[in-house]
């Protein structure tokens, strides 16, 4: 039987980290603030890329990953004060870090299209 979700706390809530055994009180945590969002929203940049396409990391080195796109969201990118296109990718079985991953995200910036026979 499904129990109600308590509308007030009996004490204040805190996070417990089982692995070091310590206690976090999110109430300390000093967040930024949220973004608001563009002037012109929705009528933004359309996206680069669309859902289906093959695209991978651009290089950084000699290994990267690719895979083919299976989302996107409108977001904002801390890391260039602005809001941009963020993708969900479906990793290609055969890219470096799908051993341990199925899925990654990525900001439209850091993907480039990606033809898997042609690199071959």
């Amino acid at each position: 039987m499904a129990q109600s979700f308590p509308h007030k706390r009996s004490r204040p809530l805190q996070v417990i980290h089982r692995t070091f055994g310590c206690a976090l009180d999110p109430g300390h945590l000093h967040l930024p603030s949220a973004p608001d969002l563009p002037a012109a929203f929705p009528q933004v940049e359309m996206p680069r890329f669309h859902l289906g396409d093959r695209l991978r990391w651009i290089p950084q080195g000699n290994a990267t990953d690719w895979g083919l796109v299976m989302g996107r969201c409108y977001s904002y990118a801390p890391h260039c004060r602005c809001w941009q296109w963020c993708y969900l990718i479906w990793l290609d079985p055969a890219s470096p870090s799908a051993a341990w991953v199925r899925a990654d995200i990525a900001w439209e910036d850091d993907l480039e299209p990606f033809d898997q026979e042609a690199a071959q």
